[in-house]
């Protein structure tokens, strides 16, 4: 029944008026599989969305690309079958003694979003010992249809643990699944499908939220899917999920809006990518993303996490022993990295808590006098560090920079 009503509820929200056809299982070709056989609807499509109803894996609308130290621009195709027979894993440049990436899109997206290849070359640049795969499937996560996507993470997780299977069975250990937005949610179907194993390290990437925020942990990226889950947060309330999700959450500039976003046409669109961004620059930056712990993320929301030790680094080198919740702050062009709390750090701060706190809009005129204030950083944050940074700036530097986000508003 409650198939019945995903379907009617997905009818409803998509707005259109398309052609629904339903596909026998018998009409989709597939290699064999081991989960058995098959009976029924296969798959429901209406219009351009497809809600994967019944389906096998491996699916042909679920695909594997692996990047290589030789073959970094244009990956090699890699099959997965049901059995080890039927996979051509072997008979690529795979090495199952190297660490190995898995990388999955989200929704409205493919294996070539920008960003997650920027992830990718940013991995080669450090070095060219690893595995990278990319999984593709992008015609169950097109758009306009994110509630069919939302409802295909569950078959694409275990279509992709298939691909885990076949990497342990050639001997890899070191396997990381890496999700943005969409994908994030994914990894956690793919930890289902691979129960009781446990991959060594999921990272979801703003992992999204709508279609999320009342599942239970079985239905949604939590802790308990991998060894350590670190996550990222860019855009929580809006299309990235708020709670936290993992051994550790990072809130980056609040976890809401990211610096120098406001001046791009894609606003939205540019908070989110900032995850992805965020982290393929943590794999080579000399400066590091740097975090500071709050208990929560509800407590920073109302002005109960001033910038104090222990910093941890977020991003590809995170400290597996991490946990909690920790605050980034960021430039707003790249780089990003600022490095730990001292010089450029404390301005970056100071002004995003302004904004944070409506202090710009309710004291636009006052501006001036307010960040002249001695005692501001002090009162406002209870922290030595911050409080001797400023003491030695020059507050005309900090009321220039607020005076120009202040016009940007």
């Amino acid at each position: 029944m409650w198939k019945h009503l995903f379907f009617v509820l997905f009818l409803k929200s998509t707005h259109v008026q398309a052609q629904v056809v339903i596909v026998p299982a018998s009409d989709v070709p597939r290699p064999a599989s081991k989960q058995g056989p098959q009976s029924g609807i296969d798959t429901i499509v209406i219009g351009s969305c497809k809600i994967a109803v019944n389906r096998l894996c491996p699916d042909p609308d679920v695909t594997f690309y692996l990047y290589s130290k030789k073959f970094q621009e244009e990956p090699e195709p890699v099959r997965i079958g049901g059995e080890p027979g039927n996979s051509n894993l072997s008979s690529t440049t795979f090495d199952p003694s190297l660490p190995t990436k898995i990388v999955i899109h989200g929704y409205n997206s493919d294996r070539n979003l920008n960003v997650l290849i920027e992830i990718k070359k940013q991995y080669f640049n450090r070095t060219t010992d690893l595995n990278i795969f990319f999984v593709d499937w992008s015609s169950l996560a097109a758009g306009p249809c994110y509630p069919a996507a939302v409802w295909n993470t569950r078959h694409v997780g275990e279509c992709t643990s298939q691909l885990v299977d076949r990497i342990k069975e050639l001997g890899a250990k070191n396997i990381h699944l890496i999700g943005f937005s969409l994908g994030g949610q994914l990894t956690n179907f793919v930890a289902n499908a691979l129960r009781p194993y446990k991959v060594s390290r999921i990272t979801g990437l703003d992992p999204a939220g709508p279609g999320f925020l009342t599942a239970g942990p079985e239905n949604k990226l939590d802790k308990g899917d991998a060894e350590f889950v670190d996550v990222i947060h860019t855009n929580a309330f809006v299309q990235g999920i708020v709670e936290e999700s993992g051994h550790v959450d990072f809130y980056i500039n609040g976890g809401v809006i990211q610096p120098g976003c406001w001046a791009e046409n894609r606003f939205f669109a540019c908070n989110h990518h900032r995850a992805p961004l965020y982290f393929a620059e943590s794999i080579t930056t000399q400066m590091g993303f740097w975090g500071w712990p709050c208990p929560s993320y509800t407590e920073y929301l109302i002005g109960r996490c001033p910038p104090k030790e222990p910093q941890i680094i977020m991003g590809e080198f995170v400290n597996r022993t991490s946990s909690g919740v920790h605050l980034v702050i960021t430039d707003s062009v790249s780089p990003f990295a600022v490095g730990k709390f001292t010089g450029p750090a404390i301005e970056i701060f100071v002004k995003s808590e302004l904004i944070r706190r409506d202090i710009l809009e309710k004291y636009k005129k006052d501006v001036e006098n307010f960040i002249d204030e001695d005692d501001v950083v002090e009162s406002l944050y209870e922290h030595s560090r911050l409080k001797n940074e400023h003491s030695k700036k020059k507050s005309e530097n900090i009321i220039d920079s607020v005076s120009a986000e202040v016009d940007l508003i």
